[in-house]
């Protein structure tokens, strides 16, 4: 792997959504809730939903990132409708150990959600701990870190119109030519 690679042009992510919304379309219903979680669901979920074929709700949870050694997170933000009895469809940018993903299918059951399905961009099946089935999957990926289209490295590239697969070590060092490497990967005319 080079430092940094395109690792899904915008045209790929464009195409997989199309073929996404698809697979949703046969089981969702204008009773159905979308809900994503925060803040890396952001760019998939807004196109997804305008590719759906009926009109559906949508909502946000958000949660804090693990707290260190623990494995545990909290509800930073809640649902502000109520999904009792109906379908609710989770978004996430990328799944990875199942942690995240077990806690807020078991919250959105607890607010009484008839049905949870899960709708994410990436899957990262090589890091799962929690046996969890995945019904809607962008893409399979064991890249070792991913940023841009929503996905972030402290709060930065989420705006990339592509996913770049990146070192994390370079990440952390900061290093400014290595940043800017990753952002001209994550933008158009960026080789494949």
């Amino acid at each position: 792997m080079t430092p940094t690679a395109l690792h899904r042009s915008a045209d790929e992510i464009a195409e997989r959504i199309d073929d996404l919304a698809l697979e949703v379309a046969d089981w969702l219903d204008e009773d159905t809730v979308v809900v994503g979680v925060l803040k890396g669901c952001l760019p998939f979920l807004a196109d997804l939903v305008r590719r759906l074929p009926v009109p559906v709700e949508v909502d946000f949870l958000a949660l804090s990132p693990f707290v260190p050694d623990s494995g545990r997170v909290r509800l930073t933000h809640d649902l502000r409708i109520d999904v009792e009895g109906r379908s609710v469809l989770l978004v996430e940018g990328v799944v990875d150990t199942g942690f995240r993903l077990d806690y807020l299918r078991r919250h959105l059951l607890s607010h009484g959600a008839a049905e949870v399905r899960t709708c994410t961009l990436f899957d990262r099946t090589d890091r799962r701990v929690l046996p969890l089935d995945l019904e809607y999957v962008g893409f399979a990926t064991e890249a070792s870190f991913l940023v841009g289209f929503g996905l972030d490295h402290r709060g930065d590239f989420r705006n990339l119109p592509a996913v770049v697969e990146a070192d994390l070590s370079e990440l952390d060092r900061a290093d400014p030519a290595f940043l800017a490497g990753v952002r001209s990967a994550g933008r158009p005319g960026a080789p494949k």
